[in-house]
């Protein structure tokens, strides 16, 4: 039997898509070690402690992701709803069109949130505090700022489970559409 040769990068690379195909508590460890490439050993090779270690890598990279794709845009240069067209463009490729799960609900159910604990809570403010940022410099108040920021997270959110659950991603494109007019309005 030939030897597979996965990078602990590609390993958790693999491992963050079984757990937002199939949640935390979805996600066994011979579907982990089957999507890894990776031997039972292995794994406990490159995370001791198991399925904790896991959903920690896993949250890792997402966030790393994340940061990539919408934080960096968001904080970047330009005006405010260029900045925010560029973070729903990241937000588009970070879900696949629509077609992949909400992380910060994957993380936030079942024994997710003792495996990897904070880790919905820290997404969740990481992304509203950019909107946030970004809603003030679009001239809006803090406290105006801030329910815009929100607002455009539970639409994110809920236009995911919609899309899913209709099977389109229609509601999730028409939502970014909007974000630029959410986040910016009256720039």
């Amino acid at each position: 039997m030939p030897v597979v040769k996965t990078s602990r990068e590609e390993a958790v690379a693999a491992i963050a898509r079984e757990f937002r195909a199939f949640g935390y508590d979805g996600a066994s460890l011979s579907r982990l070690s089957g999507a890894s490439g990776l031997g039972k050993s292995s794994l406990y090779h490159y995370f001791p402690n198991g399925k904790e270690d896991m959903a920690k890598a896993a949250a890792d990279h997402v966030g790393a992701a994340v940061l990539e794709l919408v934080i960096t845009p968001l904080a970047g240069e330009g005006a405010p709803a260029a900045r925010v067209k560029k973070a729903a463009a990241g937000l588009s490729k970070f879900y696949e069109g629509g077609k992949a799960n909400c992380l910060v609900n994957l993380f936030s159910i079942g024994d997710a949130p003792e495996a990897a604990p904070g880790v919905a809570k820290t997404m969740a403010a990481a992304l509203q505090n950019a909107f946030q940022a970004v809603a003030q410099n679009a001239g809006a108040n803090a406290g105006d700022a801030r329910q815009r920021a929100e607002q455009a997270i539970v639409e994110i959110e809920g236009a995911l489970v919609v899309s899913r659950a209709q099977g389109s991603t229609r509601p999730f494109q028409r939502m970014l559409a909007r974000l630029p007019g959410i986040i910016a309005a009256g720039e």
